[in-house]
């Protein structure tokens, strides 16, 4: 998971779902396969916020204020 994406790129563009892809910016996994997955995804918007791979626990007000905007979007 750290170093390759191990995600069929061709079965993300299959999927319709609005999706948010969170990462941190110093997350374990690499930036390059975070954009990978987000630019399969067809509908998807990619955040990269300060912190690593827990930035949910971390910055949960950041977190949280990023989720709201996607989901009232």
């Amino acid at each position: 998971m750290v170093t390759q994406p191990h995600i069929d790129a061709s079965s993300l563009r299959t999927l319709q779902t609005p999706t948010l892809v969170v990462a941190g910016t110093r997350d374990m996994i690499r930036a390059r396969h975070t954009r990978k997955i987000a630019e399969s995804l067809p509908n998807a918007r990619l955040v990269f916020l300060q912190g690593d791979h827990f930035v949910a626990a971390k910055a949960p007000e950041a977190f949280n204020r990023a989720v709201l905007s996607f989901l009232c979007e």
